[in-house]
């Protein structure tokens, strides 16, 4: 299997994180990618699992570590985890064989990465990142000597991922 590229896309609440991470699968998969995508739930509480009765919650709530159901062409997967670190999802993704794992959120991770600032406090806090390949801005959010694409240069942002999809990644796994 070739090399599998990584890509986060960070930000504040509400930048518009989930929708360019949905745009950059749209556009992978038009070249023939092949993607997994990994959210970071950074909502609080406990992500919504399928009712109790189902038999694979049953299994979990019984004890077991993992529980994966299977039918149509969907694997379900759900396991109790306290922690639970960006690498160890990656893994878990690469059993669908992807060419691309789309990562949103987990910032501190050190995973090449597109930056979404909504303000200049934005820009203050983010611009400490690791691996920053692409700022998208709004306008006045980021310093006039940063490179940096408007949120609606979208021609722009799609020219500077094909060419992410093509080159050397720093992050291959």
């Amino acid at each position: 299997m070739a090399a599998v590229k990584v890509l986060q896309v960070v930000g504040y609440k509400n930048s518009g994180k989930t929708t360019l991470t949905a745009q950059l699968l749209e556009l992978a998969q038009q070249s023939g990618k092949t993607v997994s995508t990994i959210k970071h739930h950074g909502h609080g509480g406990a992500l919504e699992t399928p009712p109790a009765g189902t038999d694979s919650m049953q299994f979990l709530d019984k004890g077991a570590a993992s529980s994966l159901a299977y039918g149509d062409g969907v694997v379900q997967l759900h396991m109790h985890k306290d922690q639970a670190d960006l690498k160890e999802l990656i893994s878990l993704s690469l059993s669908a064989n992807p060419d691309i794992v789309l990562v949103e959120g987990f910032k501190q991770a050190g995973y090449e990465k597109i930056v979404l600032v909504r303000t200049p406090e934005d820009w203050e806090d983010l611009q400490k990142l690791r691996n920053i390949r692409l700022v998208i801005g709004q306008e006045g959010a980021v310093p006039g000597d940063i490179e940096a694409v408007g949120r609606h240069q979208q021609k722009e942002i799609e020219n500077w991922f094909f060419q992410w999809m093509e080159g050397e990644s720093d992050e291959s796994i």
